[in-house]
């Protein structure tokens, strides 16, 4: 019988853990936006506006657009390079996030999907892509 080792690599999946998302002091009024709109990459954001219909676009829009100065004034507290060692921080910066993911739908369709558009989940954005300042 023989006792060699198998010529593919094994290929194990990590999955990350859950990750309870909370937001610092003086933001409380965006934690019900959190579970659906504080999400980590742009397809999950763009996915999500056409998911979810215009009633709850215009909701999170109602609730996050007059904070949105301080949520910038408190992102600015954090250097780029750093946020993600920061959750509270990087929960927001994803709310941010999706309040530019949904802008267009708002302002320009009046509706989630683009107006004569590509089918949305044709849509992939490069995740690996990483858009930062020169230190």
């Amino acid at each position: 019988m023989s006792t060699a080792m198998p010529t593919q690599p094994v290929n194990f999946v990590s999955r990350k853990a859950p990750v309870a998302r909370t937001l610092p002091a003086g933001f409380e009024s965006l934690a019900p936006f959190v579970d659906i709109w504080a999400l980590e990459t742009e397809t999950a954001r763009n996915a999500q506006r056409h998911a979810v219909g215009m009633e709850a676009i215009l909701a999170f829009r109602d609730a996050i657009l007059p904070q949105v100065d301080d949520v910038v004034a408190y992102l600015n507290g954090y250097a780029l390079a750093t946020l993600d060692e920061h959750p509270e921080a990087m929960t927001l910066m994803y709310l941010l996030l999706s309040l530019a993911e949904i802008a267009p739908a708002i302002e320009f369709y009046n509706q989630p999907a683009v107006i004569d558009g590509y089918e949305s989940a044709r849509f992939r954005a490069d995740e690996t892509f990483v858009m930062r300042p020169l230190p």
